[in-house]
């Protein structure tokens, strides 16, 4: 994306940027996983229920280091022969027959692996009273399903997904879903079949499998959870307590209920990242989660209370509605960061949050005023270009402009503009065109050439003002040029011609 400002369409899955072909397209998953805690093996099968949009002797999808083995078509009615890519990340599986256009099943044998770093399926050791135990879990964002199971591993290729796990008896295994059934594979393994999800993105996808327990409390009709360690329940009550407000908060404010059963808060131990917004399944590092009133400060509150109000957030914003591409990602992160500071505010406003994010909002100026800086929305090629865009631009501009926008439109006319975001792009995906407009119907005037000025650009205005006496008269000129700190980053010509509304 330039650093001027352009036409953005609205969501169209034929045009949404990304890597995969997009003649066929996945419906649903049905996977089996048999994950060996001891090897790390990861043997699986899936059965993959696609539409075939128009004829084709071949199907690319995503894959990282996963050996396959019978690949078949419609019941075994064609085997297929298959190609990797380590590079690009694909396995093209070619027909010698092509696949008219319509549905399809392809059911898929692979073995793939669990990770010893936090990507994909992970393993994670921990210490015990009664030695080291080990569990797995998951953490997918930007693009790592692809490491579990072969898979149309971008946003936009949204299906729903049917998992089983064959696990030793004693473990418990969490997913998105709750657990429908459950069946004794032998003397020390069994099968959990969890319920079918709605249609997500795969970086969604979550499954944690261990020596876990789980406190639990109704919230009109959804099951919360805190999922920890053996011992450590006690330690979620604060996290439990946190979510049944904000479920509360949130159903009212987007207008749009959780639409899940159940929604689970996994405390991992070890250091695999921050928190993950996995849909029905967030995973979160021990110390943001877990409040132990014996060691922690009273100041970790307010950390546990805003990580988690920025992940129930996601649950909206970018589970239910999620960005068609990579170069949306402030539609989830900015919006889930202003979310988690306005429900902060309205539970504990003792923490003065908008006065605390005034630190937030100078940090994000700093970045913006070099000349390094990029625009909230940036050009994204692929997935590991995804990964740099998880940035202070990212969420803190994106948060301080919705802010300004609410504060632009009315806090009302906003709150109806998001509502209807929401139902009209639920289960589904959105660019920044589609929220404008939302907006805009909701408030009753133009937004999008005034926003798109500091979403499309880098760098903040800076207003100056000069006057001029003449005589017995004064001549006020106010003009703009971009805001930069270190003289080094003093803009271009280029760029005084730039004007933000």
């Amino acid at each position: 994306m330039a650093a001027g400002a352009r036409a953005e369409q609205t969501f169209s899955f034929d045009s949404t940027p990304g890597r995969l072909p997009k003649v066929v397209v996945p419906v649903n998953y049905a996977i089996e996983l048999t994950p060996d805690f001891a090897s790390l093996a990861l043997p699986g099968v899936e059965t993959v229920d696609i539409e075939v949009r128009e004829p084709t002797a071949q199907v690319t999808l995503n894959t990282i280091r996963a050996t396959f083995g019978d690949v078949t078509a419609d019941d075994g009615a064609q085997r297929a022969a298959v190609t990797t890519d380590a590079a690009a990340q694909t396995a093209t599986l070619t027909f010698a027959q092509p696949l008219a256009a319509g549905r399809h099943k392809l059911r898929i044998g692979f073995t793939a692996q669990i990770n010893k770093f936090g990507s994909g399926l992970f393993s994670v050791d921990y210490p015990t009273r009664t030695g080291m135990k080990r569990l797995i879990s998951s953490k997918l964002e930007p693009a790592d399903a692809r490491r579990i199971f072969p898979c149309w591993d971008e946003p936009a290729f949204k299906a729903t997904f049917a998992l089983s796990v064959v696990i030793p008896r004693d473990l418990l295994a969490v997913g998105n879903m709750p657990v429908a059934s459950e069946a004794q594979v032998s003397d020390n393994l069994k099968r959990v079949t969890f319920a079918l999800t709605p249609r997500m993105s795969s970086y969604l996808f979550v499954l944690t499998v261990g020596e876990l327990e789980r406190v639990t409390a109704d919230a009109g009709g959804v099951t919360l959870g805190v999922v920890t360690t053996q011992g450590k329940t006690e330690q979620g009550r604060f996290a439990l307590d946190s979510a049944v407000k904000l479920l509360a908060y949130y159903n009212d404010y987007f207008g749009v209920k959780y639409p899940l059963p159940k929604l689970d808060l996994i405390a991992v131990p070890g250091g695999f990242g921050g928190a993950m917004e996995n849909w029905g399944g967030i995973t979160f590092f021990e110390s943001r989660l877990l409040f132990d009133p014996a060691t922690n400060a009273e100041s970790a509150r307010r950390g546990i209370f805003a990580i988690i109000a920025h992940e129930m957030a996601h649950m909206w914003f970018g589970d239910l509605v999620t960005m068609a591409w990579w170069d949306n990602l402030w539609l989830n992160e900015g919006f889930a960061s202003w979310m988690a500071t306005k429900a902060s505010e309205q539970f504990y406003p003792q923490w003065q949050n908008w006065l605390n994010g005034y630190g937030v909002k100078q940090f994000a100026m700093a970045l913006d005023a070099r000349r390094t800086s990029h625009p909230i929305q940036q050009a994204i090629a692929d997935h590991s270009e995804a990964v740099t865009a998880f940035d202070a631009i990212t969420y803190n501009k994106g948060q301080a402009l919705i802010r300004m926008l609410e504060n632009y439109l009315g806090a009302q006319a906003f709150r109806d503009g998001i509502r209807k975001y929401m139902a009209v792009h639920a289960y589904s995906n959105s660019t920044t065109a589609d929220l404008w407009q939302a907006l805009e119907s909701a408030a009753g005037k133009r937004i999008a050439g005034v926003a798109a000025s500091f979403t499309e650009r880098d760098g903040v205005p800076l207003v100056v003002a000069e006057t001029v006496c003449d005589g017995t008269s004064q001549r006020l000129t106010l003009r703009q040029e971009r805001f930069v700190i270190a003289p080094a980053d003093v803009a271009p010509p280029s760029w005084r011609k730039r004007r933000w509304h």
